[in-house]
């Protein structure tokens, strides 16, 4: 009888586990589940980070394919009229002005110039590229009289003209993704105007779009700005 009940205590002791064996098993499980969270998390911080840049991408090459057929089938171009940069462009194409402007995300000036998804001074933007069609105000309401061009052109070339214009019906339409978390923000711009002899002016254009203001810091941070040029010549 004894005999029996040391042998079934050795088949026992044969079956089980030590607790050195079950420290050994928990601490491989803590470090492949380590490894998987890693190789988990590091996969989908690359997949935010190629899909923040494919907006950015997207936003980029949008604007600059809007601008480039506005501004290379333009009758005339109001402004800039010197070659120092500025973020401000008017057009003229058959009597139908259109007007770009690049607003940095740093831009609290424009606060009350701009539609507010793109600048608010008491919250934070991520600031817009934005396209109007400006028009002549009434400056006389008895007789219709409009403002003379050299007002008009003086005016709707400057940042401080609101977009739209005062007692305009067109609204503003912004041409970048302002949401804060998913959208892109622009970092700076500036259009420049050369005019060669003999030739059509040749407009630059040049902006930095970053990861909206609100986008992940982990991510954002890894992304480097994003410059987009590109040179016109009217015809």
């Amino acid at each position: 009888m004894k005999k029996m009940h040391l042998h079934l205590g050795d088949v026992i002791s044969k079956k089980g586990f030590t607790l050195v064996e079950i420290l050994v098993v928990i601490v491989i499980v803590a470090i492949v589940g380590t490894i998987m969270v890693v190789i988990f998390s590091n996969t989908l911080r690359g997949s935010n980070k190629s899909q923040i840049l494919s907006i950015i991408k997207q936003n980029g090459q949008s604007v600059l394919e809007n601008m480039d057929k506005t501004i290379r089938g333009a009758d005339n171009l109001l402004c800039p009229t010197g070659t120092d940069p500025d973020v401000t462009i008017v057009t003229v194409k058959n009597g139908i002005y259109t007007r770009y402007r690049i607003v940095p995300a740093s831009d609290t000036s424009a606060d009350d110039k701009v539609p507010k998804d793109c600048i608010e001074s008491e919250k934070s933007k991520n600031g817009c590229i934005v396209q109007d069609h400006p028009e002549k105000q009434i400056i006389d309401e008895v007789t219709g009289e409009l403002e003379t061009d050299a007002v008009f052109i003086d005016s709707v070339c400057s940042s401080d003209d609101p977009m739209p214009r005062s007692g305009s019906d067109d609204a503003a339409n912004i041409l970048t993704d302002t949401n804060v978390q998913t959208g892109v923000l622009i970092g700076s711009g500036f259009f420049t105007v050369s005019k060669p002899f003999g030739f059509k002016a040749i407009v630059t254009i040049n902006f930095v779009l970053k990861p909206g203001v609100s986008a992940p810091q982990v991510i954002a941070s890894q992304i480097d700005p994003q410059t987009y040029q590109t040179t016109i010549e009217l015809r």
